[in-house]
């Protein structure tokens, strides 16, 4: 595989190798983008402050233990719907690699794959994450099904309540495409040629992948295009949900203490501070900045995580230093994906890994469980008023 350095390099890569209509699926955000850049951008505005202390890469260490599972990478594969579409292996392919890398893997609801092939490919722990996938009935079907899968915990999105406007899907006529009649998609449908060795893994494959975990009582798959749009359960929801799972719960889509606070109260084991990647309210604050409030307000009462914007390990390890367990990575391994299938997933794992001890040794840290606040110096008014546990921050007493 030709020598890729980043994960810029990978997105530069996908981008030649996808129709556009499909890499702006996968790159793009909700309207104007701007929480898609503000997530980056907030781990630019953090930099490092090492400590000259004893440090050997070789003997750096990365494990974590998230909702009790323990991982020798704090970089998760986050749930991306479509992954069948980039490339026909999809979640097969990220749940393999994630597997090997010594992470974990979390299947979206709107994969082409079953739940249960995923676990059965997987050689690591699997999450599944969960919607409302058009009631009670067939929401709680999936929940049985993840739990008979061995799925390790469950995750429950609370950020899709609407459709966002994706305005690079719009203009690509995605919509058409998937809803609307031939005659109209036409259009949409001939740019996808200009990309034949995909469009042939495509035809091979199925031009319109099934949404494997969403059936209905006879057990079958809708297809995209179907019309059935995803939504996000309520909090009321927790309370049945239990009914039928007893493991690990984690909600994702927290952006402000009280609702940290709220999803505890409903049993939650972890929290993700996220976003959706700017795919869902743009103008939404980045993750990187709402994190320090929110791991202030829940100690330690479950396990916090972010995503939004993750594109190095240097990046990872801001997130850790500002109160983070373990970080989810969306893009860059559909990125991956794109350009080699299950090498090209691994690969861009590899380069976390490799950035992640290289850059915690130059921090000044053996282990990743050891980075703290007193690393980093972040943007005056970030912690205000945040405690002496972030004595590093600019503007506090030092």
């Amino acid at each position: 595989m030709r020598q890729r350095l980043t994960v810029e390099d990978y997105r530069a890569a996908a981008r030649r190798r996808l129709p556009r209509l499909v890499f702006d699926y996968v790159d793009g955000g909700a309207e104007s983008e701007e929480t898609v850049r503000a997530n980056c951008e907030a781990f630019r505005r953090v930099s490092f402050r090492p400590r000259r202390e004893a440090a050997s890469a070789a003997g750096a260490s990365l494990e974590v233990t998230v909702v009790g599972q323990r991982l020798s990478l704090p970089v998760l594969l986050a749930p991306c719907g479509g992954a069948r579409i980039v490339q026909p292996e999809g979640d097969l392919a990220g749940v393999r690699a994630a597997g090997r890398a010594g992470s974990a893997f979390l299947l979206s609801a709107m994969s082409g794959h079953r739940i249960e092939e995923v676990a059965a490919a997987a050689g690591g722990p699997v999450w599944f994450q969960l919607y409302d996938l058009g009631g009670r009935e067939p929401t709680m079907r999936a929940v049985e099904r993840a739990a008979g899968a061995g799925v390790g915990a469950l995750m429950i999105t609370v950020d899709t309540a609407a459709t966002s406007l994706r305005e690079r899907d719009r203009r690509n006529g995605l919509d058409r495409l998937l809803g609307g009649s031939r005659l109209r998609a036409l259009p949409c449908f001939l740019p996808l040629l200009a990309k034949p060795r995909w469009f042939v893994q495509r035809l091979v494959d199925g031009l319109a992948p099934p949404l494997a975990n969403v059936v209905d009582e006879e057990g079958r798959a809708r297809t995209l295009g179907s019309g059935f749009v995803p939504r996000s359960l309520g909090w009321a929801d927790l309370a049945w949900i239990r009914q039928v799972w007893d493991g690990p719960i984690v909600v994702k889509g927290i952006l402000t203490p009280d609702d940290a606070e709220r999803a505890i109260a409903h049993g939650a084991s972890a929290v993700v501070v996220s976003n959706h990647g700017g795919r869902q309210l743009d103008g939404s604050e980045a993750t990187l900045r709402a994190l320090p409030e929110i791991v202030q307000v829940v100690g330690n009462s479950c396990d916090v995580l972010l995503d939004g914007g993750i594109r190095s390990g240097t990046d990872v390890l801001k997130a850790l230093a500002l109160g983070a367990r373990a970080v989810l990575i969306g893009r860059p391994w559909i990125y991956g994906l794109a350009v080699a299938g299950e090498r090209g997933v691994e690969a861009v794992l590899e380069l976390f890994r490799e950035s992640l001890a290289r850059n915690l040794t130059l921090l000044g840290c053996d282990d990743v469980r050891g980075v703290a606040a007193k690393h980093v110096r972040v943007p005056a008014g970030w912690l205000d008023g945040r405690g002496p546990a972030y004595d590093g921050a600019e503007g506090a007493s030092s």
